[in-house]
């Protein structure tokens, strides 16, 4: 925010006249100890920024104007005595043009102050991107990434293949032909309005808002109508698109939502035909749904005696006396088969009741078919079955793979996706070819989707079946799954099932599952679910040396809790002696002069812990920094923890502006507690878990080391590209588009 961001400096500025420096503290003395403080009278330069200050504020322009000449008046008689300037006179004339400018009048008033050379770098930083957050200058920006992604799509496409011919020229008239064929599909599938222009239009309607009595409006009317339309013809086209993948998939009721949308931005055939194709399809489903709960009164009606006697004796209990044991009725034959496959199962002859149920599954004329059908694909009854389908696709899906390597997939649904397929045929072809070298890459192939559905279903045949037919063969499946990702927890549960493990075997995984779980536990930010990780941790894995490490941070945890703990480490403290300075913590400067000799920071730094209280971490007596440090306790005053939240705050806020490295993080917790302390509310504290802080505040050296990485400024990046699927090896230019912006989410269709 730019507007009257001045003014509160400027006021600021004129409130020195009763503002105190303090002393800084020597080693040794509490942080916090009340100091004796001086006086600073205000000077002509003072009162005219106050002056300013208050004309600004009550948006008088000739007070403005009277003002601003006697504060530059103070600061050139100030410049006659002293050579460094105050920084007042950038300050005021940003505050006075907020009332002599108002509007869009504003840039040009911002861009003249810019040219001058006295503006602080930070203000010149927060002016600058004020300028370029106008909403002609974001929109201006958009379109111009637009361009350059669609000149780097056509550049890439043609640099690609020549790069990557350069073993073999002879495919090189193919090969580029091909690229620029798939650049056309590409084109033509391209969205009538991109993300970029589409951002393009909102700043434009946002411009046109805000400004509805500005001359450019006029002009970006015609653009406005033109990118509207356009994106009415998108919203449309994927509405469309939607329908026809929800029609292929047998969705009638998702085609039918989406084919009324497109008919919503226009007239469309295809959405036309897509809405009347699942108004059929939705009509026979419903009139099948009705059939099937209508009674057939022309079917033979089993005799009720019997029926009853059935199903007493399916739920396993006696005939009453009431009720005579009716001789068999043959329409009941297929529900006495399934009857008789159920109790297969109950008697834990589980295989032989899967076979009975297959066989009635497969005869279509009988009306437990369907039933028995259910039963075979639930994979929460049959999980074994479920398990053995997954293993299998996802082993069908390897070996084509293998046999054919990139010819494995095939082509996508529409127009489309088979030409794209078509144009890469040859290439695949030669890819094809290279079986040897797909088997060397097999053992080591990472693991697929398909394995993880297969593992869920092995989870559900073990929890319900741990000594099943099939448990040895699901559970060594499942330990080679968890061994192979590395979850050594999930290995050790799997491993524990198996009586034949040997012991050696289940202390090893043992070791790791409890090393794994330490990791995570130290790895959480809340005290209390930390502390209720680390318990178990010991609990479960008492013999592991993860364990009794576990039950020890359990207890220094309890020990050395503090319901708060924001970090000030010592590089960044170092990097900002404004915080570590007399205007923040007033740290005495011998703890920051690198001379452990007489005391010395540790690198952890100083923490706020709740309250006022505050932990300085010095170094331990061998003067190691690798050594745990001895922590200090202190405690400011509430006028000081005040002050020293306002210094983090700006600081902050002045590096986020300088570098881009150094961005401001959001933290939620610790800007409550910050809040709290600048309204005086620091001894209130609240102690919930869900309420503590834990923020660190690291320099930019801790962060990146020595030097930092830094994006190439030119959009053009050499790309040296090899493939083992098909023996390629190319090098050529690439150029590279533009970063999305932080809203472009917002953007998306």
């Amino acid at each position: 925010m730019r507007r009257g961001g001045s003014a509160l400096a400027l006021l600021a500025a004129a409130g020195g006249l009763a503002c105190t420096t303090p002393a800084a503290l020597p080693i040794g003395e509490p942080i916090g100890r009340p100091q004796r403080r001086a006086p600073i009278v205000p000077d002509a330069l003072d009162h005219a920024a106050a002056d300013l200050a208050a004309a600004t504020l009550a948006a008088d322009p000739k007070g403005v104007a009277t003002a601003l000449d006697g504060l530059e008046r103070a600061e050139t008689e100030r410049r006659a005595e002293q050579d460094e300037p105050s920084g007042l006179v950038p300050a005021g004339i940003e505050a006075a043009d907020a009332v002599r400018a108002p509007g869009r009048a504003g840039r040009a008033a911002t861009e003249r102050l810019l040219d001058r050379d006295d503006v602080d770098p930070a203000t010149r930083e927060r002016l600058q991107r004020w300028l370029d957050d106008d909403p002609l200058e974001l929109a201006r920006d958009r379109v111009g990434d637009a361009r350059f992604i669609a000149v780097a799509r056509l550049f890439n496409s043609v640099s690609e293949p020549v790069g990557r011919s350069i073993l073999n020229t002879t495919m090189l008239p193919f090969s580029l032909g091909s690229a620029l064929a798939r650049y056309t599909i590409s084109f033509a599938q391209e969205d009538s309005l991109p993300l970029q222009r589409r951002q393009a239009l909102a700043h434009w309607q946002d411009f046109r808002r805000r400004y509805p009595d500005a001359p450019e409006v006029a002009e970006l009317a015609p653009r406005i109508d033109d990118y509207e339309e356009s994106w009415r013809e998108t919203r449309q086209d994927k509405a469309r698109k939607r329908a026809e993948r929800a029609q292929r998939a047998g969705l009638p009721d998702a085609a039918l939502f989406y084919a009324r949308r497109a008919l919503r931005y226009g007239e469309d055939e295809n959405a036309s035909e897509i809405v009347q194709k699942a108004q059929e399809q939705i009509e026979v489903r419903r009139r099948a749904f009705a059939s099937a709960l209508r009674f057939d009164e022309s079917a033979p009606t089993p005799s009720s005696d019997g029926e009853r006697a059935a199903v007493i004796a399916a739920l396993g209990g006696s005939l009453p006396s009431d009720v005579a044991a009716a001789p068999e009725d043959p329409a009941l034959a297929d529900e006495r088969a399934f009857q008789h496959a159920t109790s297969l199962g109950a008697a834990g002859q589980g295989d032989a009741m899967w076979e009975e149920l297959a066989r009635i599954a497969e005869d279509e004329d009988s009306p437990m078919a369907r039933h028995a059908q259910a039963e075979l694909r639930d994979p929460v009854r049959h999980p074994y079955g479920a398990f053995v389908q997954a293993r299998t696709a996802e082993r069908w899906r390897t070996g084509r793979w293998v046999v054919l390597g990139p010819l494995a997939k095939g082509p996508d649904a529409d127009v489309w996706g088979a030409a794209e397929y078509l144009l890469d045929l040859p290439m695949r072809a030669q890819g094809a070819a290279l079986l040897p070298l797909r088997l060397l890459q097999l053992p080591w192939r990472p693991r697929t989707r398909g394995d993880t559905e297969t593992a869920v279903h092995a989870r559900q045949y073990l929890a319900l079946q741990p000594q099943g037919d099939h448990a040895s063969e699901v559970r060594d499946w499942l330990l080679s799954f968890e061994r192979d990702r590395e979850n050594w927890v999930g290995a050790l549960r799997v491993a524990e099932g198996d009586r034949s493990a040997s012991d050696a075997e289940l202390d090893e995984l043992r070791e790791r599952a409890a090393e794994q779980a330490l990791q995570v536990a130290r790895a959480e930010q809340r005290s209390d679910m930390r502390a209720g990780l680390l318990s178990n941790v010991a609990r479960m894995f008492p013999e592991t040396r993860a364990g009794r490490d576990a039950g020890r941070d359990a207890r220094e945890q309890v020990i050395e809790h503090t319901t708060h703990s924001i970090r000030l480490s010592r590089g960044f403290l170092l990097e900002n002696p404004a915080v570590a300075g007399p205007g923040g913590l007033d740290l005495g400067p011998a703890l920051l002069d690198g001379d452990p000799r007489n005391g010395e920071l540790h690198p952890e730094g100083v923490s706020l812990v709740g309250g006022r209280d505050v932990k300085v971490a010095v170094l331990a007596e061998s003067g190691d920094e690798d050594d745990p440090p001895e922590r200090l306790d202190a405690r400011l005053s509430s006028e000081q923890l005040a002050r020293l939240v306002a210094r983090l705050e700006e600081t902050s806020f002045r590096n986020s502006l300088l570098d881009d490295d150094d961005a401001l993080e959001h933290d939620p917790q610790r800007d409550v507690v910050f809040e709290r302390a600048r309204l005086g509310l620091g001894d209130d504290v609240d102690e919930r878990p869900i309420a503590e802080a834990n923020y660190a505040y690291r320099g930019m050296r801790e962060r990146y080391g020595m030097v930092r990485g830094r994006e190439a400024w030119l959009p053009v990046e050499l790309v040296l590209q090899g493939s083992l699927s098909d023996l390629s090896v190319g090098a050529f230019p690439r150029l590279r588009p533009p970063h999305e912006t932080p809203d472009a989410l917002l953007y998306r269709e």
